[in-house]
């Protein structure tokens, strides 16, 4: 059994779930756990953990460094005051950095869809997408209750540094390829005219990291989770996200059919289809370039190859998308090149 006392520097020498046991024992001890087992992790920097107790279960997400702020539980308060399904908050310990909360199980969107028929895909993401629509509206909400998400934006900086983490870690850190200057010169002048042109676009509340690993199925409907990076930026953000998402792969009818249900939603006048289109278009470029570069950093830095997968499908989207609206020759060809290379 540790002892209460015990410094900051001591805490966090401690492992993860030994500083979890230690948060339990010393500001939850009327909790009565049967048993603590950790989960696996995605690409992130939290460590998960299930807490086993005698009537119900709870998950345990723990930082990596204490905090006296956090994102996640601003988020949250704002997602559930717009009536939108996130996990209940159960407990918070800035100190010990660990975020206790509701247990939803383990079933993914993108395990779900594995058995389900071609109808019941469709209604889930019918409801995907009022999701996506429910997000939106508390664009206003977010700024009136002076939420963390309202205050951070996809401008030209943030979208131009997820294009360069994309070009450091695919090119670079994972095919450890040394691109020629001229070409990088390029490079650099689509990702400056693919960010400039999105930051341009008018700006809603944007979950960040909207796909089907980042949905659970439970209780007969939709669970948001991983919201923590919610911020403001373009209308198809996270549309682009999940109807383009790597880890699914959608029939290209459907997702025309999504597309056009979500634009009877939002029933936005001030644009033509056109171009909200080309917007969608763009936004795919982007962000699926920029989750290339996440499962290449997965792969070379943390070591983690199970995203190496989605790599291929991930490349033929931005190209596909970039085809259609005949723009980033450049950025298609190099990764035209890389198809199948790996």
């Amino acid at each position: 059994m540790f002892e209460h006392v015990i410094s900051d520097s001591q805490l966090f020498a401690l492992s993860e779930q030994s500083r979890l046991e230690k948060y339990i024992e010393v500001e939850q001890p009327e909790l009565k756990v049967r048993n603590i087992v950790r989960l696996t992790g995605d690409a992130s920097t939290r460590h998960y953990f299930r807490i086993y107790l005698e009537s119900h279960n709870l998950i345990a997400a723990v930082y990596k460094e204490p905090f006296t702020d956090s994102p996640f539980c601003d988020v949250t308060e704002l997602l559930q005051k717009a009536s939108l399904p996130v996990p209940k908050l159960f407990a918070v310990s800035g100190k010990y950095a660990v975020i206790l909360q509701e247990d939803l199980g383990d079933t993914r969107l993108q395990d779900w869809l594995i058995t389900a028929s071609t109808d019941e895909l469709k209604r889930a993401y019918f409801e995907a997408i009022d999701l996506i629509v429910g997000i939106q509206s508390a664009s206003e909400l977010a700024i009136k209750t002076n939420s963390i998400s309202s205050k951070l934006a996809f401008d030209k900086e943030k979208l131009m540094w997820e294009l360069e983490f994309f070009y450091k870690h695919f090119f670079n850190s994972y095919l450890q390829l040394e691109i020629p200057a001229s070409e990088t010169e390029k490079l650099i002048g689509e990702f400056t005219s693919l960010s400039q042109e999105l930051a341009a676009k008018p700006r809603v509340l944007c979950h960040r990291d909207y796909h089907s690993r980042n949905l659970m199925m439970a209780e007969g409907k939709i669970y948001i989770i991983d919201h923590q990076d919610a911020r403001m930026g373009p209308r198809s953000y996270d549309l682009a996200s999940l109807l383009r998402d790597p880890y699914v792969k959608l029939d290209e009818g459907l997702v025309w059919q999504l597309y056009d249900f979500y634009i009877e939603r939002i029933d936005d006048a001030s644009r033509s289809r056109d171009e909200m289109m080309e917007e969608f278009d763009l936004m795919t470029v982007q962000r699926i370039t920029k989750a290339i570069g996440t499962y290449a950093y997965q792969a070379a830095i943390v070591k983690n190859s199970i995203y190496e997968q989605y790599i291929d499908p991930a490349i033929k989207t931005v190209i596909a998308s970039s085809e259609r609206i005949k723009k980033f020759p450049i950025l298609r060809e190099m990764l035209r090149k890389q198809l199948r290379v790996y």
